[in-house]
């Protein structure tokens, strides 16, 4: 008879999550996500497989953190402008300045698997579809001009989200990060 787990899986996920997070793929060791788990190699190996295996699943954790950080109740400019401030939030005031794992992740490829370049891409993706959407809905209600480049609106926000989380992760100062947020906001006026 197997032997029931004796530890939480989610915690271990978060707990991995933080250590890719912080530290990026490459700079991770698995006796850091031992350390950081509190698991031994052979629970973790029976459970997960392998590094990537683990960063997979602490990735999409990572995806849910990232899906409660978007505006709910709000649409359009109103949207866009709350989530570029809760962007410049978390930039700031992480004290480890973790940056995005996402955007972490991206600028890591070379460290990843086809398959783990793709989920990330896709996450990318996800960012560029929200800004979408709500510059679609601002376009609706007539907060932008009318002949708004939509396409172009929503690359360049995706592109500030980047920088501002980069930016975050470099140790920039709050100031200028909100700049960069606050810039930003001028595109859907």
């Amino acid at each position: 008879m197997a032997r029931p787990k004796a530890y939480d899986q989610d915690a271990v996920l978060d707990a991995a999550m933080r250590v890719f997070w912080r530290k990026g793929y490459v700079g991770t060791s698995m006796a850091d996500i031992y350390g950081a788990t509190g698991l031994k190699p052979g629970n973790l190996y029976a459970t997960f497989t392998d590094k990537e295996t683990l960063f997979h699943r602490a990735f999409e954790a990572y995806i849910n953190l990232f899906r409660s950080s978007l505006p709910e109740g709000l649409s359009g400019r109103a949207a866009i402008h709350a989530w570029l401030d809760t962007q410049a939030r978390l930039a700031t005031e992480d004290p480890d300045r973790k940056g995005c794992l996402i955007i972490n992740t991206v600028t890591e490829r070379e460290a990843h698997s086809p398959r783990t370049q793709a989920l990330a891409m896709e996450r990318l993706d996800e960012i560029t579809d929200f800004f979408r959407t709500e510059l679609q809905a601002a376009h609706r209600a007539g907060e932008i001009a009318a002949d708004a480049d939509i396409e172009g609106g929503a690359a360049a926000l995706t592109g500030t989200v980047f920088a501002i989380m980069s930016l975050g992760r470099a140790g920039a100062s709050a100031t200028t990060i909100r700049h960069v947020a606050e810039q930003a906001k001028l595109l859907v006026r």
